[in-house]
């Protein structure tokens, strides 16, 4: 199975900068491999009220989103690049906005990082768990 789009989620975090570094190799050696680089703004739920007092934030947020994806493509190879989109996506649920993301666009590969939580936290927090868990396509963590 060719692995040709790659959803590779990404926040800042070591674990999703090293999710970016395994999918980039990935596109090195497939010189057909596309990347979609995620960043889901997480939003909290609120009623119409508190989401206009919260809209400022909200659009802070986003801009610093786009700052996030800026400097992470800057890091990849040029011809990396060429092939690498950026998108921003807001949501309550991190690992649910990858999920229908993933479906809506019908990607070949999710890559996520692990943010190095054990035990219990990691099976009730971990955005990767949840994604793994709930992926009908593969998914790679990285550590």
């Amino acid at each position: 199975m060719p692995v040709d789009k790659l959803l590779v989620a990404y926040d800042g975090s070591d674990g999703s900068r090293h999710a970016l570094e395994m999918a980039a190799s990935i596109a090195q050696v497939n010189k057909n491999a596309h990347l979609d680089l995620v960043y889901v703004v997480p939003i909290p739920l609120l009623n119409a009220d508190q989401m206009a007092a919260f809209q400022s934030i909200l659009d802070m947020m986003v801009s610093d989103g786009e700052d996030l994806l800026a400097a992470a493509t800057d890091e990849l190879a040029d011809d990396v690049v060429e092939r690498t989109d950026t998108l921003l996506v807001t949501g309550t649920n991190p690992a649910s906005e990858l999920l229908r993301l993933a479906e809506q666009r019908g990607y070949d590969l999710i890559v996520v990082g692990n943010r190095g939580l054990s035990g219990f936290k990691e099976y009730t927090g971990s955005v990767s768990h949840k994604v793994l868990a709930g992926s009908k396509i593969p998914v790679l963590v990285a550590k």
